[in-house]
């Protein structure tokens, strides 16, 4: 069976932009609010159409409008919400996780029917900005190691009793491992492009990406050179393609996945398929 490739020979190393101890003080505080914990759910019918923050949102829009109106429910993360919104497009759901205190601006305006689905990293600014809302919920991002003082904290004031959300290092990817720990099992995905198309890394003004360094990534499937495509991105980029890669690999037989667009991730998933489809076909021949 083949394998993409990201970077032969590089590990990503996905960081957090916020220290430990701000970390420690927005858990801290935001488990305090008494605001209900996401916790695993049975299986749910629905379809969901995930929206994310990339450049090809515009390009990909009357994809998305036909899955609403064949019932799919729209999720989205970040400034997605707004782009949304915009468009008069009407979240079910808003996801966020950075711990940045600018980031309250991604939680306005105020639906009255949307859930607010926040990391328990947030800063105080972003659980301010929804006080009051009837739908509020508070995730944890999973703690990948056990002597962590996150962990330790979750542990005392929950006692023990709650669950941690993987999916990597970016909202996107934990988007959707959250979306899974809910029940959903259906995701078209829009805007998880992982790369800048021209001069865009996102949809909308970003500004906390402008100063991002580029750098050439070529994905090629192993054994078709012929395949290969070379795209523009940030280190963030690659490292939200490689966790995404990753959680294909490793439990994408609890999921349906359709990526749209024709960004970096899409081309890897869709390049990756299309050759072990080919083969197979040959292999029958």
């Amino acid at each position: 069976m083949s394998e993409t490739s990201v970077i032969e020979g590089v590990t990503f190393d996905g960081r957090v932009n916020t220290d430990d101890a701000q970390l420690l003080a927005n858990i801290t505080s935001s488990i305090r609010r008494g605001h209900p914990q996401i916790k695993p759910q049975a299986l749910q019918q629905d379809a969901v159409a995930l929206v994310c923050g990339g450049p090809s949102l515009e390009s990909t829009k009357y994809e998305l409008l036909g899955l609403i109106a064949a019932g799919s429910k729209v999720v989205t993360v970040n400034g997605a919400y707004q782009w949304c919104v915009e468009r008069n497009i009407f979240p079910a759901m808003q996801i966020v996780m950075d711990a940045r205190p600018t980031n309250a601006r991604f939680l306005d305006p105020a639906l009255p029917r949307c859930h607010y689905a926040l990391a328990s990293q947030c800063h105080p600014t972003l659980w301010d900005a929804v006080e009051g809302r009837p739908n509020v919920w508070i995730y944890h991002v999973g703690a990948s190691d056990e002597e962590s003082a996150a962990k330790a904290l979750l542990d005392a004031f929950y006692l023990k009793q709650w669950h941690g959300i993987g999916g990597g290092t970016t909202v996107g990817t934990r988007a959707i491992a959250m979306l899974r720990t809910l029940g959903y099992v259906r995701f078209d995905v829009f805007g998880m492009d992982c790369c800048w198309m021209g001069d865009a890394h996102h949809a909308y003004q970003q500004p906390e990406n402008d100063i991002d360094k580029r750098v050439a990534i070529t994905i090629e499937p192993t054994g078709h050179p012929e395949l290969a495509r070379t795209f523009q991105c940030a280190p963030w980029h690659g490292k939200q393609l490689s966790d995404l890669i990753e959680m294909v690999r490793y439990h994408g037989h609890q999921f349906l996945l359709n990526l749209h667009g024709d960004g970096m991730a899409a081309y890897a998933l869709r390049a990756s398929a299309d050759v072990v489809a080919n083969e197979a076909a040959q292999a029958a021949s």
